[in-house]
């Protein structure tokens, strides 16, 4: 298995849980690092696809990847949001903070605790905060990622492993190297179900285009949803609506508003920044495969 390159700089250190000066960022990077060595302890580390440039990346005069070319255009004229995405808080290989979201615009969300830099912290009902905190205390050992189960859609959003998504007429796929999630994000005008389908992990999803906007509409999920690692959870009663936006070759954004009374007193929206991975291929992960991580997964 290839890896790839998880490097710390000095001053972003994971601080363990006993430190009373821990930020939700830097005890998600440590869960993150912690469920990564102890499910890939023991796996071979070798190569898999080898480097091979993509004829269709915009290049610079060097022959190195234009992220700043213009935004990509399918064939009816709507922007492409094909390609794989990263992170930007992970691009590279390099582990920052999350970037800083302007006045006025949805709060940068973060892998451990989405709601981080909302103003006030998310606006929770009183069982669905009681149920974060437990779940948190428990130093989120029933997390759904930790058991290599499907990951709620926001955190497959902040996960640090990459993912590929192939826009077609009818239908936006996307391929979620972790825990190698497959979503599908319906195009072809269908309404979403309201025949009481069956709760998936994932939901029902379909998308219409609002200008160069790409707007999703998702609901159908189950009752036990994790948004985070923290545990801030999600219901059967949530609709999640996201808006892509293409800047150009190189830069998305994803601002994610969840409505879910069940769990919230009002609807709160957050956002996802990433960047394309250009010449590059997801690798193979099954999450299950010498999986050691359970029996070191202790609460309180």
């Amino acid at each position: 298995m290839t890896l790839r390159p998880l490097k710390l700089p000095t001053n972003q250190l994971p601080i363990p849980k006993t430190s009373p000066h821990r930020s939700g960022w830097e005890l998600g990077i440590w869960v993150l690092g912690v469920l990564l060595v102890s499910l890939l302890s023991g796996t071979s580390i070798r190569a898999q696809w080898p480097a091979y440039a993509d004829s269709k990346v915009p290049r610079t005069a060097d022959g190195r990847p234009n992220l700043d070319a213009p935004t990509p255009r399918a064939a009816d004229g709507k922007p492409d949001l094909s390609g794989i995405w990263l992170n930007e808080w992970f691009y590279g290989g390099q582990v920052r903070k999350p970037p800083v979201s302007p006045t006025g615009e949805p709060a940068a969300s973060t892998f451990a605790d989405i709601g981080a830099n909302v103003p006030g912290g998310l606006p929770f009902q009183p069982w669905a905060k009681e149920l974060m905190e437990t779940r948190k205390e428990q130093n989120s050992k029933d997390n759904p990622d930790a058991h290599c189960l499907p990951m709620g859609l926001m955190q497959f959003h902040e996960h640090p492993q990459p993912r590929r998504m192939i826009q077609t007429p009818g239908v936006l796929v996307i391929l979620y190297e972790g825990n190698s999630g497959v979503r599908q994000i319906f195009t072809d005008g269908r309404p979403l179900p309201n025949n009481d389908p069956q709760p998936w992990w994932y939901g029902y999803s379909t998308g219409k285009w609002d200008g160069d906007t790409l707007v999703v509409e998702t609901t159908g999920f189950r009752d036990d949803g994790w948004l985070d690692i923290y545990g801030s959870p999600l219901t059967s009663a949530a609709k999640i609506t996201e808006r892509f936006r293409r800047l150009n070759y190189g830069v998305m954004k994803i601002d994610v508003t969840i409505d879910d009374p069940k769990a919230y007193t009002k609807p709160f929206s957050v956002r996802v920044n990433q960047r394309i991975m250009p010449d590059g291929e997801l690798i193979e992960f099954i999450c299950n495969e010498n999986n050691r991580a359970p029996q070191l997964m202790v609460g309180k």
